[in-house]
């Protein structure tokens, strides 16, 4: 009898090696394509900017911001000015539109990934025209101007010129048209058109003859300071009672109110209305104007007690940090 036993031995240990070489250049081609064709980690896109918290907490109707802290126009310098929107407007995407107005004010528009489009940069990302003026009686110092400057530039002359705090300007420019945070879809052409609601009457078309960034800027700071030169002319004049609506419909109710102080009054000649309940609940529909509180409440988050003054700038970071402390305490 022929004794197999060793050959069967051998050629099932000759096929546990062939089969232990095969798995292991299978498991070999199987990295190496995996490492070709592995889909990339999706990353977070950037969150677009938005306002911080914001609070009505200590808004009085007769004193939103004093004077002092409303002239203070060198609280911040050109590039301060330009770090705070780019800060807040970190994570801004550009909008789209067919055509950019010559009245937009900005110096030169971007061809979009879409050629039928051209680009509407964010705030932080402008470079426009700011036209030179003589002083005046209410902006006394001459506007250099200039074509091609960043946002920060024409707010910091115009700051200068008119002798107005720029955390006023910033804060107008958020309450008029949202353009320190706009983004994507909301950054339109007319954002920068009539930036500063200036001569943009309620129901009515904007005055075409003050369109653009740097003229917004300029005619809207210099229109407060008129309130303080011809205060007369106006409805709205510290220590005087004055009925003002809480909308611009007619229907709206109305109320009495006595400010304290020309800065104050100068807001209500700007936007004429009274904050209502409704407004302060966080309501909005035509009775429910919240325009000056708005101001009061973006000024606070971001500057600090617009009535004391003298408030430090919030920072992003600055902001993550207090919140993560805020969160921190409640969790331990």
């Amino acid at each position: 009898m022929i004794n197999t036993a060793r050959k069967y031995r051998l050629r099932r240990l000759a096929a546990l090696v062939i089969l232990v070489i095969l798995l292991a250049v299978i498991a070999l081609v199987a990295m190496l394509i995996y490492g070709f064709i592995k889909p990339e980690k999706v990353a977070t896109p950037t969150p677009e900017p938005t306002m911080p918290p914001v609070s009505a907490k200590g808004f009085d109707a007769t004193n939103i911001i004093s004077e002092a802290e409303f002239t203070r126009w060198d609280s911040l310098s050109a590039r301060q000015i330009q770090a705070f929107i780019t800060d807040w407007g970190y994570g801004c995407r550009p909008g789209k539109a067919k055509e950019m107005p010559e009245n937009t004010g900005i110096a030169k528009a971007a061809i979009g990934s879409d050629s039928q489009q051209v680009e509407v940069p964010c705030l932080k990302d402008f470079r426009g025209r700011l036209a030179a003026r003589d002083a005046d009686r209410y902006c006394p110092q001459a506007l250099q101007g200039g074509q091609d400057l960043n946002a920060g530039e024409i707010i910091a002359q115009v700051s200068r010129s008119c002798q107005i705090n720029p955390k006023v300007i910033l804060v107008t420019l958020q309450k008029e048209q949202g353009l320190i945070t706009a983004s994507s879809a909301r950054l339109t052409p007319s954002r920068y058109q009539i930036a500063m609601g200036y001569a943009c009457p309620d129901h009515q078309h904007c005055d075409p003859q003050f369109f653009g960034f740097g003229t917004q800027v300029y005619y809207g700071a210099r229109q407060l300071r008129r309130y303080q030169a011809d205060p007369q002319q106006y409805l709205v004049q510290a220590g005087k009672s004055v009925t003002l609506g809480f909308g611009p419909d007619s229907r709206c109710n109305s109320g009495d109110i006595t400010v304290k102080n020309w800065t104050t009054a100068a807001l209500y000649n700007y936007t004429p209305y009274l904050v209502s309940e409704d407004a302060r609940a966080g309501l909005s529909h035509e009775c429910a104007q919240a325009g000056n509180l708005n101001f009061y409440k973006f000024y606070k988050a971001w500057f600090g007690d617009p009535v004391k003054g003298n408030g430090e700038v919030l920072t992003r970071k600055a902001l993550a940090q207090r919140q993560a402390q805020q969160k921190a305490k409640y969790t331990n």
